[in-house]
């Protein structure tokens, strides 16, 4: 199939931009079978431009030294005073954007990331760069037709502009619906689904959840509620059903209401819901797990795009947020640039050095995604070191209760494997002569088949404009990944103190496997087996499909005591 373009939109001009400033990132190149259309001047861009760290590996040691609990985490002002820009830098880039036409401009607390809206022609007269509309195979979005650069008088403060190829840098929901409920799926008992006594045999034993079930079934019901943490959630679009759903939802259980309190720290389009059951379904996970928690702190991006969604979590890295849960992935790490994987490091070293963990999803799409190199893949950010990075198992409860555990096996969805340029961490040495020589995900997995998966509350409006709401199951990776966030701010609650964990959660698997640590022999649930068809559970021990498996909260809390 030849190369297809079709010029159907006027251009921002006929004229190659010129490229006399610094260049940043080359243009797109068309290849066999692509489709790319010219964007109209007035089309809407949004863009992100990272600025420049201070002494990054410095604070990349610091990171490091703080995850091996080898000095405490800084503060928010020894980041300003030696690694972050200055206000007056993103001032300098504020004011270049101002200039150029773009206007609704914010800039993070950090002075990290200023995000301006505009449109094709701001982008071409700040940037230099004409712009497609475009497809390649399953991704679509934008790119850039010519080398995007910035004038040689910012040089010295900005590190990259990102938003304008989004066809290969966007991320996507991990929520997947069960099967089954487009069937036949009935409710436990009368009431929310779910709510049926397990006393006797059970009707499953891969058995649809009720959020009651789901702290017995990873032992952390005999942990106290989270009720003095706040648990960060990064979602997408306008969240303003978000709350009334969340709210019949704990209501039919009978859950004491979580404060929601929605942030949107670069905007967002009114009506845009695409995201909305994403949305739901993190929140109500994370309810599920913490048993309470002082607040769920809800950041809301502008798009999926992994360079709104990299915004919105350094909002919450500077509103200090201790735990953080992140469910849009890319499927492929593979395709991401370079420049787009530093911008992400550099503010993922800021959250590790301040203490703060975040939980990522690999994603859903099982061990061959389809990636541009035709092999095995993981998610990114998932892919991160400095994240934990969370695969989807099949969960089973006992032939005689919905709430007690009986082992899992891999959710044939969940996508694993070493990531594509990280090379492997310290804390996976231990595990090398299995990992290999790149970073390896996941680190865990905790439930995401959609057929074990969890009730909630959805919503949308119907031709006539009424809100309709509806009882559906879902799971995926991103069942998993808030799962676990909930998981760890209940860990928090019992005196476990907020610092990114990774050396230590490997540690402690180490020390299962060989038991060789009396007081965390049941720390981890292995998975008994299972395949994504690249990847296959080893029982017993650390492997490349389900890494240390799923966590035993209680044996996990009194575990990490005696680790501290």
């Amino acid at each position: 199939m030849g190369t297809a373009f079709a010029a159907q939109a006027q251009p921002v001009s006929d004229a190659t931009p010129s490229n006399t400033g610094v260049t940043l990132a080359k243009s797109v190149a068309i290849q066999a079978g692509d489709q790319a259309t010219l964007m109209g001047a007035n089309v809407p861009v949004r863009v992100n431009v990272v600025l420049k760290m201070h002494n990054q590996t410095e604070l990349q040691q610091v990171a490091e030294q703080v995850r091996a609990h080898a000095r405490n985490p800084l503060t928010d002002n020894d980041l300003a005073a030696r690694y972050l820009p200055s206000r007056a830098d993103a001032t300098r880039v504020y004011n270049f954007l101002h200039s150029n036409g773009f206007s609704q401009i914010y800039v993070s607390k950090d002075n990290m990331i200023v995000t301006a809206w505009g449109t094709a022609a701001n982008v071409q007269s700040a940037f230099k760069t004409h712009l497609y509309g475009f497809r390649r195979g399953k991704q679509a979005g934008i790119a850039n037709a010519d080398p995007v650069s910035i004038p040689q008088s910012l040089s010295d403060v900005i590190s990259a502009v990102h938003g304008l190829r989004s066809f290969q840098e966007r991320g996507v929901s991990g929520a997947k619906i069960a099967a089954t409920t487009q069937g036949n799926v009935t409710w436990k008992g009368k009431g929310a689904p779910g709510t049926q006594s397990t006393a006797g045999v059970v009707a499953c034993r891969e058995c649809v959840h009720a959020p009651t079930d789901f702290p017995a079934l990873y032992g952390a019901s005999n942990l106290a509620p989270a009720n003095n943490q706040v648990v960060a959630v990064i979602g997408v679009g306008d969240q303003r059903n978000t709350n009334y759903l969340y709210q019949t939802w704990a209501s039919n259980y009978g859950f004491g209401f979580i404060p929601l309190d929605v942030i949107y720290p670069t905007g967002y389009t009114q009506g845009d819901y695409e995201a909305q059951t994403e949305a739901v379904l993190d929140v109500d996970a994370v309810a599920t797990m913490t048993g309470g928690l002082q607040k769920i702190a809800f950041y809301s991006a502008p798009s999926t795009n992994l360079d709104d969604e990299l915004a919105a979590v350094t909002a919450a890295v500077n509103d200090n947020r201790s735990t953080i849960s992140l469910s849009f992935a890319a499927t492929c790490d593979s395709d991401i640039g370079q420049d787009l994987r530093n911008s992400w490091d550099q503010e993922l070293w800021a959250a590790v050095a301040k203490g703060i963990t975040v939980f990522s999803i690999t994603q859903d799409y099982g061990g061959y995604p389809g990636c541009s190199n035709n092999e095995s893949s993981t998610g990114f950010p998932g892919s991160s070191p400095y994240v934990v990075s969370v695969g989807a198992s099949t969960l089973y409860n006992t032939v005689d209760s919905y709430s007690t555990y009986d082992h899992e096996t891999l959710w044939t969805g969940s996508e694993s494997g070493p990531a594509a340029t990280e090379t492997r961490p310290y804390y996976q040495n231990g595990v090398a002569s299995i990992v290999g020589s790149m970073r390896s995900t996941p680190d865990f997995v905790m439930d995401g088949d959609p057929n074990s998966g969890l009730w909630i509350v959805t919503g949308g409006y119907d031709s006539s404009g009424t809100y309709q709401t509806q009882w559906a199951v879902y799971g995926g990776t991103s069942l998993a990944a808030p799962l676990l966030a909930g998981t760890y701010a209940r860990l928090l609650q019992s005196g476990i103190p907020p610092y990114f964990w990774q050396q230590t959660f490997y540690d402690i698997g180490a020390g299962q496997v060989n038991r060789t640590s009396g007081d965390c022999l049941t720390c981890y649930n292995f998975l008994t087996g299972g395949s994504n068809g690249a990847y296959s559970v080893i029982p017993g021990q650390f492997n490349q499909a389900s890494g240390w498996g799923s966590w035993n909260a209680g044996a996990l809390a009194t575990g990490m005591q005696f680790q501290r």
